[in-house]
């Protein structure tokens, strides 16, 4: 265990990333890291989403990142959203479902979360 630690340690990975989130009003949906760089580390967990974030046509949906960015793009269904990004927040509206992906960088750090919305 110590020897594991040591070497995670070693390889700068004992700093958490930041976390991102969808604030659903009521609940707050996870979104998955999908991949990231911090300096000159890099990996890609390339993990699924099981959560989904439903919202209805025209509804706000509001990402909350673990970082303020200094850059944020957001894709749904594979097409760039409108965001209006300030502070740690993410704003756009659910004009089509599909898969979501945030990609947020600043100074020495990007990532790139996924998750899925459903729009009705």
């Amino acid at each position: 265990m110590t020897a594991l630690l040591t070497l995670a340690l070693g390889l700068g990975l004992a700093a958490p990333l930041p976390r991102a989130y969808v604030d659903n009003g009521s609940a707050r949906v996870p979104l998955v890291i999908s991949s990231w760089c911090r300096g000159n580390r890099c990996g890609a967990p390339i993990a699924a989403s099981k959560h989904v974030v439903r919202r209805h046509r025209g509804q706000l949906v509001r990402c909350v990142l673990g970082f303020t960015p200094t850059n944020v793009r957001v894709d749904v269904g594979g097409a760039p959203a409108a965001v209006d990004a300030h502070g740690d927040e993410v704003d756009w509206r659910a004009t089509r479902g599909g898969g979501i992906t945030v990609t947020a960088s600043s100074r020495g750090l990007w990532v790139t979360y996924v998750g899925r919305l459903v729009v009705r």
